[in-house]
């Protein structure tokens, strides 16, 4: 999947980047944490649920519309993500473009937003440990919406939340499920490469 145009940050007004393999590698152990979830939802639903991606399993509990259960499956998702967050693997390309925006024709002004699958909390001890916590205007985590990638739903938020349109936003992820959310959304989006071949031409 391609977004075939080349990038471009003119008359842009937010730049959402994913977390997990834009900005930072989580050391998580998901192999595990999907065995669980599934061991959780069979005991507790009696039926199966094959967690091929963790948001698949958290749909059908949103819509048996059992939201409690839904917060012990962010709990647990929290739990895991966060046991192993001393070994996240900075993305030093990303970081860099988010301490030095301007050199790449990036306004000063320029609002960053995170959208990820990852939990809140996640997202902000990662951004505090990559040093760039106060650069980020607004984080959308996994707890914050209810339809997942694909879906657009965090990237509606986003712009919402800044009064912007799409074609005042850019967004970048690192699968083809993050290009799917943003031509889903209507605004313009990019593999987190884009970027990190950017700062490369610039610093090398």
């Amino acid at each position: 999947m391609d977004s075939q145009k080349p990038v471009t940050f003119k008359n842009k007004k937010v730049i959402v980047f994913d977390l997990d393999g834009t900005i930072v590698r989580l050391a998580a152990d998901w192999h595990s944490l999907k065995k669980v979830l599934t061991d959780m939802y069979t005991h507790h639903y009696q039926e199966n649920c094959t967690f091929k991606s963790m948001s698949a399993c958290l749909r059908k509990i949103v819509e048996r519309g059992d939201e409690e259960e839904l917060l012990n499956y962010f709990d647990i998702i929290r739990k895991y993500e966060l046991e192993n967050i001393t070994q996240n693997e900075p993305i030093d390309e990303t970081i860099y473009f988010i301490n030095n925006k301007e050199q790449f024709g990036v306004k000063k002004d320029i609002k960053f937003a995170i959208f990820s699958l990852n939990t809140r909390q996640t997202i902000i001890e990662s951004l505090k440990r990559a040093k760039i916590i106060e650069k980020i205007d607004l984080i959308i985590g996994r707890e914050d919406v209810r339809k997942w990638k694909p879906e657009p739903e965090g990237l509606i938020k986003i712009k919402k939340f800044f009064n912007v349109n799409a074609k005042e936003m850019i967004f970048f992820g690192d699968l083809d499920k993050d290009i799917l959310t943003g031509l889903n959304a209507g605004i313009d989006v990019y593999y987190i490469d884009e970027i990190i071949n950017l700062v490369k031409r610039k610093i090398s």
